[in-house]
């Protein structure tokens, strides 16, 4: 490792015997701490993540590759010393290596000559030969997997990897394994042998001698492609050493070497000669990198006294509280780390959520963050969690303050006109036109006086922009004269010229991932002749693309985790989307012009609270989450200023709120069943202080909110159109729509336009009578 960093508020503080004293790193399956034994040896720790350790499968998997784990031998492998398979959590330690991750090593002092490569190649085949000896395969063969010490690298995470590989986790997009080092039968779902390493020791070596990853970078989608179905770049790898690669990179695993070829063959070019254990000070390493490593062998491990608070550390800290919270919150109680990442790297990984200390040891959650506080960052004096009367969900409308008395007003509808095609999705009306995709995969355009067609556009496949796959789609948007809209069964985005319905461009992603699953994308956010859309690919890393708007050419792509954004804006300069890092939650501000992440908030220590909903209003990014939270945070540095959380895990924000005269509206759906009964909850809140004003409860999930005619207006997926007084909350009646169906409802001024539930589109105008 390159150094061993402080640890966090949530850090655990023991590991059965052995107790931590540092963060080492991170993988799929858990965070690596360094520890200390009784007797005062270091040892390196694996806390297992908690979402694996509640699958049942995991455990009954992680058990036996424990077990085989213990049985390899080896020098080349860092020994599992230790482990505790049915703990909470489950836990592991190996040998501590001091030295660089060979990942850190290229990154720090490039590519290595062939002479220490062919070195570093016979070492690792020796240990996978130890690894297979034991009837244990890898799997997750890469560089940050390969530690670097002066007598030479050693393979960590062996066996373990398969156990993570075998969970229902693995069927929700958290298959195991790193684009460029999976080989081809991994990608397609084919049996994994000790051939599959020898795939990934090839990627390995190749990646040493050239800096780069044998079937370069990009997407993983990108990547694995190429790996399946073409042939790896060998060109500036030396030539002795490529053919070796090669054979090891072939697409038929019966045609690579075994493990005992490649060791009496890397051996013969290498000229070593030496037997397992022979490597013998740093004279096999690359000058820069040996230097590196004798400094951070001769720089003193953190050590912290029995019973000591962890070491604090600059880190993204989320204000988390298990009951309702709102009102002001002075900024220090969220302090949001520059995460500083260079444009066209990925996102930073945040650390694995894990128990604090007290729960290794048998405490509840909550009772550890109550024995934490004031050792740690929970215990800062600014914090101040309020919880009021009224805080919490009562299910029912209620108004703050005295309002005074105004003539009753009620909902009238009238319904204009229909087309013979329903929408996919609220339709969006601008510049006295509709603009919807209907099911049988055009864009239409509609006069929205007439409801007559104006253009059609055809070469859209299935017409989907989806968010959530369960939804089906989401309305197209219109910027700046363009349409733009995504469909997942071809894997595009297309810009429509809004007057005339002629194709602009269409931006061409993932269709061989289509073929074998899905695309799928976030609402397009359109600034400053940009356009912004994440996309997601099955059992993939998502990607955040910026497009020119005129033409479509891609101007940077960013990859990030595995997960959709739900929500995705653009203000000022920045953009505001939900990003999954590392099975975790966040809004992320980052640059839009570079996609350099400016700060971060998490939302939720899984990946079921995500954001859903944004909005920007000044130097204020209102947003909720999935999991029932609402938040209101500073632009500039990311700190929360309120915080509300409604009663029900399962309410998700629609997208967007809605910011109007010092006063945030927005609603809820049910998370789990957002086409059918709820209930749905519509809200108003104080902007800068986060007091709730009012609630409305409907029997059904709601639509987002509008405001208009001097009613907040929003649908229920029972197919009523409801309006609300938007200073009290008070109905102010509803009207049908449709029959025990979603709506899909869009509001424009005093019109409506909305599924009617019979496969066509409906036009009618709203106002408020007296009386």
């Amino acid at each position: 490792m390159a150094g061993c960093a402080p640890l966090e508020a949530e850090d655990p503080g023991q590991a059965g015997p052995y107790r931590i004293v540092g963060r080492l790193g991170s993988g799929g399956m858990g965070r690596v701490y360094l520890a200390r034994s009784p007797g005062g040896p270091t040892v390196a720790v694996k806390i297992v993540r908690e979402e694996l350790a509640e699958d049942p499968t995991f455990r009954r998997r992680f058990v036996r590759e424990v077990e085989a784990a213990r049985r390899v031998t080896g020098f080349f492998t860092a020994a599992v010393l230790d482990a505790a398979p049915e703990a909470d959590p489950p836990w592991l330690a190996t040998a501590y290596v001091p030295g660089l991750s060979l990942t850190e090593a290229v990154a720090a002092h490039g590519a290595w000559p062939e002479k220490p490569v062919l070195e570093l190649g016979t070492a690792l085949a020796e240990a996978l030969e130890g690894i297979h000896g034991a009837e244990v395969v890898h799997r997750d063969l890469k560089p940050s997997n390969v530690l670097l010490a002066d007598d030479g690298p050693r393979v960590i995470d062996f066996g373990i990897s398969v156990a993570a590989g075998d969970t229902r986790l693995t069927l929700t997009g958290t298959a195991v394994g790193t684009p460029g080092y999976m080989p081809p039968e991994q990608l397609v779902g084919e049996d994994v042998g000790p051939a599959g390493d020898v795939f990934a020791l090839g990627a390995v070596l190749a990646y040493t001698a050239t800096g780069t990853k044998p079937f370069a970078g990009g997407s993983a989608h990108g990547v694995n492609y190429r790996v399946v179905h073409e042939e790896p770049d060998l060109g500036r790898v030396p030539a002795r050493l490529a053919t070796v690669v090669a054979r090891c990179l072939a697409k038929d695993a019966k045609q690579r070497p075994s493990v005992p070829e490649l060791i009496e063959e890397l051996g013969q070019f290498s000229e070593a000669g030496r037997t397992a254990g022979g490597f013998t000070g740093a004279g096999w390493l690359p000058a820069p990198v040996a230097t590196e490593i004798t400094r951070i062998q001769d720089t003193p491990l953190p050590d912290t006294a029995p019973g000591t608070a962890p070491i604090e550390a600059p880190a993204t800290v989320t204000v988390t509280s298990e009951q309702a919270t709102a009102g002001a919150v002075p900024p220090t109680a969220v302090a949001t780390a520059a995460l500083g990442a260079a444009p066209g790297t990925d996102l930073p990984t945040p650390p694995h959520r894990q128990p604090s200390a007290g729960r290794l040891r048998g405490f509840s959650r909550r009772h550890a963050l109550i024995g934490l506080a004031g050792a740690t960052i929970l215990a800062v004096p600014a914090v101040t969690l309020l919880v009021r009367d009224g805080l919490i969900d009562s299910g029912q409308s209620d108004a703050r303050g005295k309002k005074p008395d105004v003539p009753a007003r009620k909902l009238a509808f009238e319904e204009l006109w229909s087309y013979e095609k329903g929408p996919v999705g609220p339709p969006v009306s601008s510049e006295g036109k509709v603009y919807f995709a209907d099911h049988d995969g055009s864009l239409r355009a509609l006069d929205a006086d007439s409801g007559a067609l104006v253009w059609s556009y055809n070469e859209l496949k299935g017409a989907r922009n989806s968010v959530d796959l369960p939804d089906g789609a989401r309305h197209p948007i219109v910027v700046d004269g363009a349409v733009y809209v995504s469909t997942e069964d071809s894997g595009a985005l297309h810009s429509v010229d809004a007057g005339t319905g002629e194709k602009r461009w269409s931006f061409e992603i993932g269709s061989e991932r289509a073929e074998a699953g899905f695309v799928t994308f976030s609402p397009v956010a359109v600034a400053k002749g940009t356009a912004y859309v994440v996309s997601m690919y099955f059992q993939a890393e998502s990607v955040l693309h910026a497009l020119d708007a005129e033409t479509g050419e891609e101007r940077w792509h960013r990859d990030v985790d595995r997960g959709l954004t739900h929500a995705l804006t653009v203000a000022d300069g920045v953009i505001y989307c939900g990003l999954g890092q590392d099975f975790k939650s966040y809004l992320y501000a980052l640059d839009a012009d570079t996609g350099t992440p400016r700060w971060r908030i998490k939302t939720a220590d899984d990946i079921w609270g995500k954001v859903s909903s944004i909005a920007v209003d000044g130097s204020t990014v209102y947003f909720g989450t999935e999991n029932g939270a609402f938040y209101a945070a500073d632009t500039t540095r990311g700190e929360l200023r309120w915080k509300y959380r409604t009663q029900s895990d399962g309410a998700e924000w629609t997208d967007p709120p809605l910011v109007t005269d010092g006063v945030v509206y927005g609603s809820v759906k049910n998370k789990h069943t957002p086409t059918e009964e709820g209930p749905g909850r519509a809200y108003a809140f104080d902007a800068d202080s986060g007091e709730r004003l009012w609630t409305y409860e409907t029997t059904y999930s709601a639509s987002p909110v509008t405001l208009t005619g001097g009613a907040v207006h929003f649908s229920d997926t029972n197919g009523s159109l409801h309006a609300l007084d938007p200073r009290t909350g008070k109905s102010l009646g509803d009207a049908r729509l449709a029959d025990d169906t979603d709506p899909s409802l869009a509001v424009s001024g005093d019109r409506a336009y909305f599924d009617g539930g019979d496969g066509r589109l409906h036009a009618g105008r709203i106002s408020l009578t007296e009386g």
